[in-house]
C-alpha cells in the first residue's frame, strides 16, 4: 500500500475518524483506525462494536492495500507534519509517513481481529447541519456525565413527519430543542436513544454541510443509527433502556401567569458575579419584582453578594434558589437576546415550583419561541 496526500486533508480526515475513539476499549486493535486504498480513493474508518466513523478522500494511489494503526498516534503524527504533501507507505510491517525531512515508522495492528464495518441503513430524512449543530449543543449540557444512570447519558430523539425533537436530562434540569427536517420514512411518530457523546460530536462535525442525512436500522436484534454528510459517515448503535417521560413535563410546567423575560447577557454576567463568593454546589437565590432581578447568595460567614438585573415581570413577586452553572447553561442555550422565566405555581410558600427558560425576541413581547425549552428543577425526578 502506497499514496500520498495533501497534509490538511489527510489530517482532517484522520481526525474526524479519531474523534470519537475512547481509551476505555481493553481491546488494542479498536483504539486502531483502518485505512484501505482503491480505485475509489483513501478510506479511513474507526469502529469499536457500537460506534463507527468513517471517511474517504481523493489522493494519489500509487498500490493499492489495507492496514490497523493507533488511531491517536496516527493523528498525532499528520496533524504536525512540516510539508504539504505527505507520503504514506506499508513496508515490511510498519507504515512509514513522511512529510518533507520527518519520517515516521509505525508498527501495524492485526488486521483480522478487527470487527467489520457495519452497513449503513437506509436513509429517512435530511436536515440543515447548522440547526443541527445548535439543537445538540442546546441539549447536550443537560444529558447525565456520569454512569450511575446509563438511561439518560443519551439523547432521546423523537421523530416525526414534521420535526425531530432532541431531549436530555440529568434529573435537575431538562432541555429540548425541536429541528424541522425533510423526511422519506417516517409516518408514525418513533423515539430512539442515542448516547449523548456520540450526537454531541456529530453534530461538530456536521455543523457547516447544509444537508445531512440520518439514517436508521430499529426493530431488530441490531439496532443502528447513522449520520452523515458527502463522504463522512458516524453510526451509533441505539441505546437501550427507558428514558424518563419527560417531555410532558415540558408543557406542563412553567407555564403560569407568572414570568419574567431578562436581557440574557445581563442575568449571565450577574449570575457569575454573584456565584464568585460561592462554595461547591451553592446557590443563588433569585428574587423577581417589579424592581428587576436581585441575585443574592453567602458562603457562610466568610463572604456574601447581590446584583439586581433590569427585568420586566408579569404577575406576583416571586423568588427561587437555583444552581448558578445550570442557570448560565439554559440561558446560555437559548441563543437569543432576551430569555423568558416561567413560574409554575407551588403550593408550598417557601419552595417554588420549575422554571421553563425559552428563547424570546424582544423584553416587551408576548410571543413565545417554544423549539427551545429548558426546564429547572432540583430533584425534579425521583431518584
Amino acid at each position: 500500500m502506497k499514496f500520498q496526500s495533501n497534509k490538511d486533508v489527510l489530517s482532517q480526515a484522520v481526525i474526524f475518524v479519531t474523534k470519537l475513539l475512547t481509551s476505555k476499549n481493553t481491546n488494542p486493535t479498536l483504539a486502531g483506525v483502518r485505512i484501505d486504498t482503491t480505485d475509489a480513493g483513501i478510506t479511513f474508518a474507526s469502529f469499536d462494536h457500537d460506534i463507527s466513523t468513517r471517511t474517504t478522500i481523493d489522493g494519489d494511489v500509487n498500490s493499492m492495500g489495507s492496514v490497523l494503526v493507533s488511531g491517536k498516534l496516527l493523528a498525532d503524527i499528520v496533524t504536525r507534519l512540516p510539508a504539504d504533501t505527505v507520503t504514506v507507505s506499508l513496508q515490511e510491517n510498519k507504515l512509514i509517513v513522511s512529510s518533507g525531512t520527518a519520517k515516521f515508522n509505525m508498527s501495524v495492528m492485526p488486521l483480522n481481529e478487527y470487527p467489520n464495518l457495519p452497513e449503513v441503513p437506509a436513509a429517512i430524512g435530511s436536515f440543515d447541519g447548522e440547526q443541527l449543530a445548535e439543537a445538540i449543543a442546546q441539549v447536550g449540557v443537560a444529558a447525565l456525565k456520569d454512569d450511575g444512570q446509563p438511561a439518560i447519558m443519551n439523547i432521546s430523539v423523537e421523530l416525526s413527519a414534521e420535526n425531530i425533537s432532541f431531549t436530555a436530562t440529568d434529573r435537575y434540569r431538562i432541555a429540548s430543542r425541536d429541528v424541522k427536517w425533510t423526511t422519506t420514512g417516517i409516518t408514525e411518530p418513533l423515539q430512539i436513544l442515542v448516547p449523548a457523546r456520540v450526537l454531541i460530536e456529530a453534530g461538530k462535525m456536521f455543523q457547516s454541510d447544509q444537508t445531512v442525512t440520518m439514517s436508521l436500522l430499529s426493530g431488530g436484534d441490531r439496532e443502528l443509527v447513522a449520520v452523515s454528510a458527502g463522504n463522512r459517515i458516524v453510526t451509533s448503535s441505539l441505546a437501550k433502556g427507558s428514558f424518563p417521560k419527560v417531555r410532558g413535563l415540558l408543557d406542563e410546567k412553567g407555564g403560569g401567569a407568572a414570568y419574567a423575560i431578562v436581557l440574557s447577557s445581563d442575568l449571565i454576567d450577574a449570575t457569575r458575579r454573584v456565584s464568585l463568593v460561592l462554595e461547591r454546589d451553592g446557590a443563588i437565590k433569585y428574587t423577581f419584582s417589579k424592581d428587576g432581578v436581585l441575585l443574592e447568595t453567602s458562603a457562610a460567614e466568610t463572604a456574601s453578594a447581590q446584583e439586581t438585573v433590569d427585568a420586566h415581570l408579569v404577575g406576583e413577586d416571586v423568588f427561587v434558589w437555583l444552581k448558578p452553572r445550570l442557570v448560565i447553561d439554559g440561558v446560555a442555550g437559548a441563543h437569543s437576546e432576551f430569555v423568558r422565566l416561567g413560574f409554575t405555581p407551588s403550593s408550598d410558600p417557601v419552595k417554588a415550583g420549575p422554571v421553563l427558560f425559552t428563547a424570546h425576541s424582544s423584553k416587551d413581547s408576548e410571543s413565545i419561541e417554544q423549539a427551545y425549552r429548558y426546564l429547572m428543577q432540583p430533584n425534579l425526578l425521583n431518584r
